[in-house]
């Protein structure tokens, strides 16, 4: 076992038992289990098939929608270091499982119905299913979950490791194109040829030598608590794009160009300073169906929108 495995599973072994463990695998840092934004609705203002991406996400959405869209150099960075594990898993789960029971395997929150959790999350019999394909796949990554569903029970790996953000089953779909059925079907032969590259580290502190197509930024922005932040972030990224490559600067949620910026709002919603300290690089917002579109009673609350830039 490699020196960074060993750390990242005792890290993750010391989590399952509530133990203190090094700052890189504290709260902040839990995995998505899904996205908890719709990349359907941007996904394709972005040229893939051919093109390469840069994208962060713990989830591994983002990764597995691009590859749907069949690109095919794909670099996912994120602080988080499991997330290459959970990448694997999911991956490996939609090449061994069928629809279904990828969902009954992978989804706990509001599943299957709303209010009713799925305590067969991390069925180990399912894992059983997937772990010959996650070996092929990544044997660090099967070793990984392995390791963890031989010392803890399902349930427990799921809440130590994981966040409680996980969107309900109308939601899933309609941000994810992989969930739908012929499209599943489709992504099994794909991801066992397609090997995204890994980076964990910081955004600010992280050193990338190459350059992409399109880069997404995700929902960092929000969490960024001042202006100099998002320009630091925007010239770093925008400094790894190839000609006419597009830069995701941050995903706004209940957000369109009439949004009016609330004080206990994060600065980057509000856009009128964003477009002002960013205007060498002519950011514009795109605007659609929005995360919270089936819970809320706000027609403006309806739509999210990505702030995007292209490098000329």
């Amino acid at each position: 076992m490699n020196e960074e495995l060993a750390r990242n599973l005792n890290n993750a072994i010391l989590r399952c038992n509530n133990r203190y463990v090094e700052e890189n695998c504290g709260e902040f840092s839990r995995m998505y289990p899904f996205t908890n934004e719709n990349i359907s609705g941007y996904i394709d203002f972005f040229p893939l098939k051919d093109h390469s991406l840069l994208t962060v996400g713990s989830s591994g959405d983002q990764v597995i929608n691009a590859i749907n869209k069949d690109c095919s150099d794909i670099t996912l960075l994120d602080i988080n270091p499991y997330t290459r594990y959970y990448y694997f898993l999911k991956a490996a789960s939609i090449i061994s499982l069928d629809i279904d029971s990828f969902r009954l395997f992978l989804r706990f929150m509001d599943y299957p119905k709303v209010f009713r959790d799925n305590y067969k999350v991390f069925n180990k019999q399912l894992f059983n299913k997937v772990a010959n394909e996650l070996k092929l796949l990544d044997n660090d990554s099967y070793t990984f979950w392995n390791e963890l569903f031989s010392l803890f029970e399902p349930l427990k790996i799921r809440e130590e490791l994981f966040c409680k953000d996980e969107e309900k089953d109308q939601c899933l779909n309609m941000f994810n194109s992989y969930l739908n059925s012929a499209n599943y079907n489709a992504l099994k032969d794909k991801l066992k040829y397609i090997k995204p590259k890994f980076i964990t580290g910081d955004i600010f502190l992280t050193e990338i030598k190459q350059k992409y197509d399109n880069i997404w930024l995700s929902s960092i922005g929000p969490f960024l608590r001042n202006f100099d932040k998002i320009k630091e972030m925007t010239d770093k990224m925008y400094s790894l794009l190839n000609d006419n490559g597009l830069l995701l600067i941050s995903y706004l949620y209940e957000t369109n160009k009439d949004t009016k910026y609330e004080p206990e709002f994060a600065p980057i919603y509000d856009l009128e300073k964003v477009y002002a300290i960013l205007s060498e690089y002519h950011p514009e917002l795109i605007t659609f169906l929005g995360v919270n579109f089936n819970r809320s009673w706000s027609p403006s609350a309806m739509e999210d929108s990505i702030l995007l830039c292209r490098r000329k």
